[in-house]
């Protein structure tokens, strides 16, 4: 697939819309799971439209030094970190230090009750994932929920192997601390 990729970006990089639209429906999953993950239902779809114009406009300076993919994932985290940057100073300016909601992701399982205690998870998650620092929230969702090495975290966050290890530990330390006061919140109400 990577090779196909390579030659679709390359066709596109000149031009050609049909090779681009191949590209997007072979990877417009990755970018919106990504974007979901990091951003919540509601700004994905916007920063998945983004991330395709930042793919489209910077085609021709894909190299193929790496994997299409993990440059998709690149412009993701980027485009997400940009997102996030731009809402926190929005809602600074707007809240003070109030944080957003999250909401969860859609639940497709059959089990009411399983669905409902899945879904209540998935928020609490969500709320807490949201107290973590941006660059260290991008790092756990790519090692953790997209299941990536840190190898590979590190090349698509433009920082050294031990710094991606360092954010992803810190933002595991950070969910656990948000998990911790997100349960005893719950527990005073």
């Amino acid at each position: 697939m990577t090779f196909e990729d390579q030659n679709l970006a390359k066709k596109a990089a000149e031009g050609d819309v049909e090779a681009f639209a191949r590209l997007v429906r072979g990877h417009s999953g990755l970018v919106y799971r990504l974007a979901t993950r990091i951003l919540g239902v509601d700004e994905a779809q916007d920063a998945s439209q983004e991330v395709w114009i930042r793919v489209w406009r910077n085609l021709p300076k894909f190299r193929g030094d790496s994997a299409f993919s993990t440059w998709i994932y690149k412009i993701t985290v980027n485009t997400c970190l940009s997102t996030l940057r731009k809402e926190q100073a929005r809602e600074a300016r707007e809240f003070g230090d109030e944080p957003p909601y999250i909401p969860a992701v859609a639940n497709v399982e059959n089990d009411p009750e399983t669905a409902t205690l899945a879904g209540e998870r998935r928020e609490e998650l969500f709320r807490a994932l949201e107290r973590v620092r941006a660059e260290h929230r991008a790092a756990l969702v790519l090692r953790h929920m997209e299941g990536l090495s840190y190898a590979e975290v590190a090349q698509i966050l433009d920082v050294p192997d031990g710094t991606a290890k360092g954010w992803v530990s810190r933002g595991r330390a950070a969910l656990l601390v948000a998990l911790s006061r997100e349960s005893g919140e719950g527990r005073s109400q």
